[in-house]
């Protein structure tokens, strides 16, 4: 197993506090993608952002839209832009059994009714996911 594929032993502590709208994880996001997420929060503050390796279909001919995860203190929103841009939202606690795959470098979904069952995350990036996750 190559080193760089690796998760942390353990997981980092879960993210408590909102990100401020200027942060540079929020601005990484774009102006759309902060848009699409804005309208679906409902009120709710961003905690974390991860950019992911993965695509999904937004209706462009020319390819599909980048996935970023963003979390909430109870939910985890995949977003991508494109024509039709994506928002989605999922409960923490209906993704509780999610894992990371080392071999693959992917965080697999549990449920596997999410619109994509695994996105690819760097293993630190992938370890901060779970925690969020676990932790919410």
């Amino acid at each position: 197993m190559r080193a760089n594929r690796r998760i942390p032993d353990a997981l980092p502590p879960a993210a408590a506090e909102a990100l401020n709208p200027a942060a540079p994880e929020l601005r990484a996001l774009g102006s759309r993608r902060r848009r699409v997420l804005g309208r679906h929060l409902g009120g709710e503050a961003v905690l974390a952002v991860a950019r992911t390796s993965s695509t999904i279909d937004t209706g462009s001919w020319f390819g599909k839209g980048r996935i970023w995860l963003a979390f909430t203190p109870t939910a985890m929103f995949i977003v991508a832009r494109g024509p039709r841009p994506r928002c989605q939202r999922f409960p923490l606690a209906e993704l509780k059994k999610t894992q990371y795959n080392t071999v693959t470098g992917e965080l697999v979904f549990v449920p596997a009714d999410l619109p994509v069952q695994t996105v690819a995350l760097p293993p630190v990036e992938a370890a901060q996911a779970l925690a969020q996750i676990r932790g919410g």
